[in-house]
C-alpha cells in the first residue's frame, strides 16, 4: 500500500506532502506525490508559445522551477513539436518531485514516487487512487465561504464526498 498526497504546487513547504510523508514513515508505506495539470491549462500551454522554461514553470506551479523539459532549448517537447500530452504528464510529475524534495527534509528516508496527469483535478486524483489503492488520500484545503463553494466548487470537497477511502484534510492557515 501507500500514502497518496495530492499537491497543487502553489505552496512549498506543501503541508499535505509533509502530513502524508509523516503517515508513510509511520506505517512503513510508499509515499506517492500527485499534481495534475488542469486541462484547460494544458490546452492554453499548448496554444501560446512558451520561449523558456521559467515561462512554463509558472504557468503550472509558480514556486518550481523544472530540472528539464523538453529538448533543454526552453522550448516544450523540443523546437519542432507541440508540448503534448506526455510531457505534460512528465512535467506534471517533477512539480511533484520539486515540491516534495523542498518540504521533506527526510525523503531519503522515505520510499517515494511521483506521478503526473493532465485533466480534471478530482477525475485524475480519483482515479490514481483507485489504480494505486493508498491507505490514506492526503489532500490540502482552504477555507471558503458557503457561496464561493457553490459557485465555483472545491476539489476538496468534492473528494471528500466521492473517495472511496480515508481522506486526511489539511487545511491552510492563509
Amino acid at each position: 500500500m501507500s500514502v497518496l498526497a495530492a499537491t497543487d504546487g502553489t505552496s512549498v513547504p506543501d503541508r499535505a506532502v509533509e502530513v502524508a510523508a509523516d503517515l508513510a514513515s509511520q506505517y512503513g508505506e510508499e509515499l506517492l506525490v500527485l499534481h495534475v495539470i488542469p486541462e484547460d491549462v494544458f490546452e492554453e500551454q499548448r496554444k501560446s508559445s512558451v520561449e523558456s522554461t521559467s515561462d512554463l514553470a509558472l504557468t503550472f506551479a509558480p514556486e518550481i522551477t523544472y530540472r528539464e523539459l523538453g529538448d533543454q532549448t526552453g522550448t516544450p517537447g523540443g523546437s519542432d513539436s507541440r508540448y503534448s500530452l506526455e510531457q505534460a504528464q512528465h512535467d506534471a510529475a517533477g512539480v511533484a518531485e520539486d515540491v516534495t524534495e523542498r518540504t521533506v527534509d527526510d525523503i531519503d528516508d522515505i520510499e517515494a514516487s511521483y506521478r503526473g496527469r493532465v485533466g480534471d483535478v478530482t477525475e485524475e486524483i480519483l482515479h490514481v487512487a483507485s489504480e494505486e489503492d493508498p491507505r490514506y488520500l492526503v489532500v490540502g484545503g482552504r477555507k471558503r465561504t458557503p457561496v464561493g463553494k457553490a459557485i465555483f466548487g472545491s476539489v476538496t470537497q468534492s473528494l471528500l464526498l466521492e473517495a472511496d477511502r480515508p481522506v486526511v484534510t489539511v487545511m491552510s492557515e492563509k
